[in-house]
């Protein structure tokens, strides 16, 4: 077995001139298990990569349908008010007297706070005052503006959402919360 060449490359018995042996391992000349390694930690490198660049571009795009779900409901809650304010204003037209209505809000739109602000922007040059409904969302840059047309003055006023009443004092109407 001296003079043969050892079958396998990495387990080399070495004798030496006393007698003795010792095995030896010996990678130096060896590859044979380098490309699947290699190949291995490519793929996992690519796919990475790709999950990562996937995650990335999918982000802006699910921040961009929240932004538009929170538009929505913005508008939805804002036209909820307008019908609940000038419904006070045409009821505040008929009796005399003082009237509370409650309007019912969500709290929160699509999982965010927002704040509504009564802009009062005067004589409109058509019937009645001309105000504007403006629903902001506190986590996020959106805005909802809203025109509303009422008889009566309506208060300039800034509340957060959820539960509200439309007071009417027979003057003037004011958004206040609940």
């Amino acid at each position: 077995m001296r003079g043969q060449r050892p079958r396998n490359r990495l387990n080399r018995v070495e004798h030496r001139a006393d007698g003795s042996s010792r095995r030896r391992w010996r990678f130096a000349g060896d590859d044979r298990a380098v490309s699947t390694t290699l190949g291995y930690v490519l793929s996992l490198a690519i796919a990475s990569i790709l999950i990562s660049g996937l995650m990335i571009a999918t982000a802006g795009f699910v921040e961009g349908q929240r932004e538009q779900v929170i538009r929505s409901e913005l508008e939805v809650v804002g036209q909820t008010l307008i019908a609940d304010t000038e419904g006070t204003d045409r009821l505040a037209a008929a009796i005399d007297g003082p009237i509370t209505v409650r309007s019912t809000l969500p709290r929160r739109v699509g999982s965010s706070a927002y704040t509504i602000e009564i802009r009062s922007d005067g004589y409109d040059g058509q019937i009645g005052n001309g105000q504007t409904v403006v629903l902001s969302a506190a986590s996020v840059d959106v805005s909802v503006t809203l025109r509303i047309v009422t008889n009566t003055t309506l208060v300039g006023s800034s509340v957060d959402g959820g539960e509200l009443v439309v007071v009417s004092d027979g003057s003037t109407l004011e958004v206040r919360e609940a």
